[in-house]
This record gives structure tokens, sequence and C-alpha cells, in this order.
């Protein structure tokens, strides 16, 4: 069984809108969705989301380091991310597993989605 399985399509949707509606809010972070069509997002993320965790359908939107390539996202930026990330999948009843293994996901992807790596606030 894949992850996205365990997860279940229905539960996946939510857990994804949930995070974003946070991030949208988030003091550091909103910044970078200010003019971004938020609906159109949620849904490129969950058909991301599904093809990262195994589920039956490939991502068909642009390649992550085009996205992201007019942002300037440092590491504390994606480490908040990520935090958000793991609070709204625990929130949402997700194994310790399953997290684990989500955020490893996104983990891998940092080098497409990061130009700088550095921060002078970054340990």
């Amino acid at each position: 069984m894949s992850v996205y399985e365990d997860i279940g399509e229905e539960r996946l949707g939510r857990i994804v809108r949930t995070f974003y509606d946070r991030v949208f809010q988030d003091p550091m972070l909103a910044h970078f969705f200010m003019n971004l069509d938020h609906e159109h997002l949620i849904a490129m993320q969950v058909d991301f989301v599904r093809s990262m965790l195994g589920g039956p359908q490939r991502y068909r939107g642009k390649p992550l380091e085009v996205i992201h390539d007019p942002m300037i996202i440092r590491p504390p930026h994606f480490r908040r991310r990520q935090r958000i990330l793991q609070e709204t999948m625990e929130e949402h009843g997700l194994t310790a597993e399953v997290v684990a293994y989500w955020l490893k996901q996104e983990e891998r992807l940092k080098p497409l989605i990061m130009k700088d790596q550095t921060s002078c606030a970054d340990p």
C-alpha cells in the first residue's frame, strides 16, 4: 500500500487545503502567495502531493524550479513551511511514520525550491 492509499484522496485534499490556508495567513510566508490564485495553487498542490506519495495521477504542472525561481526562499522560510506542514498532518491524524515520510519527500525537493541556501539566522 502506498502512502497515498494510506492517507486517502479526501483526507489528502483536506490536509493540503488546511496547510495552505495557514500558509496564506502566516506572517513569514504569506508574501510568497499574495498575487497567486489560491484555489488553483491548492488544486495543483493536491495533484503534486498525490503523485509524490504514490497516487494514481502524475503531476502536470510546471517544473518546481521554474515556479520557485523568482522567489528568494531561504532556510528559515523552508523550515517554517515544514513546521506548518508537520503540525497540519498531525492535526489530521496521520501516523508518525506517514508524517516523517511526507516531510522527507518534501525535504528532497529543497534544491529545486531554494536558490539561496544561506541565511544569517541559520544555525
